[in-house]
């Protein structure tokens, strides 16, 4: 009788081995409330509340590519609509920034885009300490546990992470969690990343590379240049304003 349960424990612990998913794509939905970033009243009122992007993270086991996906160009750009007044564009980061971890050395590799120029940041991990709450949420089918910590600038930061995908990444510089993020809310709505799509095996190891097209720069002499170009902060994630005059 022993010897049949054992088999039986066995072959739920092979099936659930099997649905388990340790390498992929996941396609994120970015919505940033613009409002909440802007000081000037004026400018409120020409422009959405809300940004909407996508990116994607490419994902392994112990590593991960995150990157921005290239939104098609909006014909209303080159349309001349709003002919009385500017038009304004908002686009959040690099369009080709792109962020490398490997956690199995604790390393990050960053591509930064500032001007027409491209930069390389190597890195370690920024320190993370989650906090593991009891809330639960379903994204795309699967069951996420919920963690929260906060940004070295006091913002807080709660993620939603599933143990059924073994990848502790997530977006942006976020991961180190019991499995992948899938859904993430920093500083309560300011910005939040919802998992969209999830692709099985459509990131192999050999797929998940570190960013090389750039100038190699240290993050301090980068943010140095970021602070003279937007003002302390810039531009992680701050909006960058195109003004199209007809």
């Amino acid at each position: 009788m022993l010897s049949i349960v054992l088999a039986g424990l066995f072959c739920v612990q092979s099936l659930y081995a099997q649905n388990v998913l340790k390498e992929g794509r996941a396609v994120y939905e970015r919505k940033v409330n613009v409002h909440r970033r802007l000081e000037d009243e004026s400018m409120k009122s020409l422009v959405p509340e809300f940004n909407v992007s996508r990116t994607e993270l490419l994902f392994s086991s112990d590593e991960s590519l995150w990157r921005n996906i290239r939104e098609e160009e909006d014909i209303r750009d080159q349309a001349g609509e709003d002919h009385d007044r500017p038009v304004i564009r908002m686009r959040f980061g690099g369009g080709d920034d792109q962020t490398y971890k490997n956690y199995a050395t604790q390393q990050m590799v960053q591509q930064r885009e500032m001007g027409p120029k491209k930069y390389i940041i190597e890195d370690s991990f920024p320190h993370q300490v989650w906090k593991l709450e009891e809330d639960t949420l379903r994204v795309q089918g699967y069951l996420c546990r919920k963690a929260v910590t906060r940004t070295q600038d006091g913002r807080s930061v709660a993620a939603w992470y599933t143990e059924d995908i073994q990848s502790p990444s997530g977006p942006e510089v976020y991961g180190g969690l019991p499995g992948l993020i899938l859904r993430l809310d920093i500083n309560e709505g300011e910005m939040v990343y919802t998992a969209l799509e999830m692709h099985a095996g459509e990131a192999g190891k050999g797929l998940v590379q570190a960013p090389a097209e750039g100038k190699k720069i240290t993050r301090a002499a980068f943010q140095k240049m970021a602070d003279e170009q937007f003002g302390p902060g810039g531009p992680g994630g701050r909006p960058t304003i195109r003004i199209i005059r007809n």
